[in-house]
C-alpha cells in the first residue's frame, strides 16, 4: 500500500511540475485568400480552409514527445480584424506565448512584426510567401511556408529539365498577379529562359477587350513551349488549359502548380500525415497553408524538447542552427536558414490530383545543400 502511495505521489508531482508551453496562433477574420465562393456557376464550394487545424494536429502529433520532457503544449488561437491584430498579439505575449504562428497576408505580417519588435516573442510567418517579408530582416521572425522565390525557382528548374525554354506569361487583373508574374520572370531570367511575351487577361466582356478576354487571341502570334499563368484569385486560369492557340502545357496558378504540400504525395510518411489530417477535419484535404502551420508548431515543440528551460530567443537560435533537424514528411530533414529564417524544404510540382515532380530537380547542385538551390541563397541575400 505504501509503495502505491509513493508511486501516486511521484506521478502527481510530475503532473504538477509539467511546464506549460504556450504557442500562439494569429489569423485574420474573413481572410480573402481563403475565400472559395467566387460565384462559379454550378461549382461545389469546397470546405473552408482553417489552418488552425494544422496547429492542433501538430500538438496532438507531438504530445508523447512533449510529455517525455515534462512539457504541456497549449495552443492560444486568436482571430482578429486588421485593426485588432497588434492588440491580440500583445495579449498573447502577456499571457505567456513565446512563439506565435502567423496566418496573415504580407502587409499585416509587417504590421504585427513592428508591434512585436521589442517583445520577448518569436513570430513564425506561415502563409505570406512574399520575399519582401524575408528581406525585411525582422530579428525575431522565422518563415515556415515557402517563399515566392522558392516556388518560382521550382517551376524554372523543371522547365529547364524538360527543355521548355520559351515561356508565354499571362497575367490577371488582381494586383498580386503582377507580383507573381514578376517573381517568375526574375527566376526565369536567372536561369536563362526566354519570356517570349507577357500579356494581360481581362474579365471585361466588351468587344474592345477581346484581345484580353479571348484565350485564342491572347495566346496567338507567338511561338512558346509553355504558358505560365499568374492568377492568384482563380478568376481566369481555369479557362486556359486546352484552349491555347498552340497545344502547350500550362503551369503557375493552374495546371502544374508549385506547392509546399499536396494530399497526393505518397512517400516519406506523407500518406500518414494526410490521413491524420483527413480524419481530424472530417475529410478536408491538407493544403500547403495547413502544412506550413503544422510544421511551424512542430518546430516550436521540437525546439523546446531539445533546449529545455531556455527562453524563446535561445530556442529560435537553436532552430536556425545546423543542430536542428526536423521531419516534415518530405524525405529529407528540414531546418531554418540562418540568414533569412526561411525553412529549407523540397517543393512539390502537382496537378489537382497527382504529384508530378519534386524540387530540387535532379542535377541542380549546391556546395552546402541542394535545398538552397530554391530561394534566395546566402551570397545574394540583402536586407532591405
Amino acid at each position: 500500500m505504501r509503495a502505491v502511495l509513493i508511486l501516486m505521489m511521484v506521478c502527481w508531482a510530475g503532473v504538477v511540475a509539467a511546464k506549460d508551453l504556450r504557442i500562439g496562433y494569429l489569423s485574420l477574420s474573413g481572410d480573402t485568400r481563403y475565400t472559395q465562393d467566387w460565384g462559379y456557376a454550378r461549382l461545389i464550394t469546397p470546405p473552408p480552409i482553417r489552418t488552425v487545424e494544422g496547429a492542433q494536429m501538430a500538438i496532438a502529433d507531438l504530445a508523447f514527445l512533449a510529455e517525455a520532457v515534462n512539457l504541456k503544449p497549449v495552443l492560444d488561437a486568436r482571430e482578429s480584424g486588421p485593426e485588432g491584430l497588434a492588440a491580440s498579439l500583445q495579449a498573447m505575449v502577456a499571457d505567456g506565448a513565446e512563439f506565435i504562428v502567423l496566418d496573415l497576408p504580407a502587409p499585416l505580417v509587417e504590421v504585427v512584426a513592428q508591434s512585436a519588435a521589442d517583445l520577448p516573442v518569436t513570430l513564425i510567418n506561415a502563409t505570406a510567401p512574399e520575399d519582401a517579408v524575408r528581406s525585411a530582416c525582422h530579428a525575431n521572425m522565422l518563415h515556415s511556408g515557402p517563399s515566392l522565390r522558392m516556388t518560382m525557382d521550382t517551376h524554372v528548374q523543371y522547365l529547364r529539365a524538360m527543355n521548355w525554354l520559351r515561356v508565354l506569361v499571362l497575367v490577371g487583373e488582381d494586383p498580386s498577379d503582377q507580383g507573381l508574374a514578376d517573381a517568375f520572370t526574375l527566376s526565369a531570367e536567372r536561369m536563362r529562359l526566354e519570356i517570349v511575351g507577357r500579356r494581360d487577361f481581362t474579365l471585361a466582356a466588351n468587344p474592345q477587350a477581346r484581345e484580353g478576354n479571348n484565350v485564342k487571341l491572347l495566346t496567338a502570334d507567338l511561338d512558346y513551349d509553355v504558358v505560365f499563368v499568374a492568377d492568384t484569385r482563380g478568376e481566369f486560369g481555369r479557362y486556359i488549359p486546352y484552349a491555347t492557340q498552340l497545344p502547350r502545357p500550362v503551369i503557375g496558378s493552374v495546371g502544374l502548380t508549385a506547392q509546399a504540400w499536396h494530399w497526393a504525395m505518397e512517400r516519406d510518411g506523407a500518406t500518414q500525415v494526410s490521413s491524420r489530417f483527413d480524419k481530424m477535419t472530417n475529410g478536408r484535404k491538407m493544403s500547403s497553408a495547413d502544412w506550413a502551420v503544422w510544421v511551424a508548431v512542430k518546430s516550436v515543440i521540437s525546439g523546446y524538447t531539445k533546449v529545455p528551460n531556455a527562453d524563446q530567443a535561445a530556442v529560435r537560435d537553436y532552430l536556425k542552427s545546423p543542430k536542428f533537424r526536423l521531419d516534415g514528411s518530405k524525405g529529407v530533414t528540414l531546418g531554418y536558414r540562418p540568414w533569412d529564417g526561411q525553412l529549407r524544404m523540397p517543393i512539390l510540382l502537382a496537378t489537382h490530383d497527382a504529384v508530378i515532380a519534386i524540387a530540387p530537380i535532379e542535377g541542380y547542385l549546391h556546395p552546402e545543400t541542394t535545398l538552397d538551390t530554391l530561394g534566395t541563397d546566402q551570397a545574394e541575400f540583402v536586407c532591405d
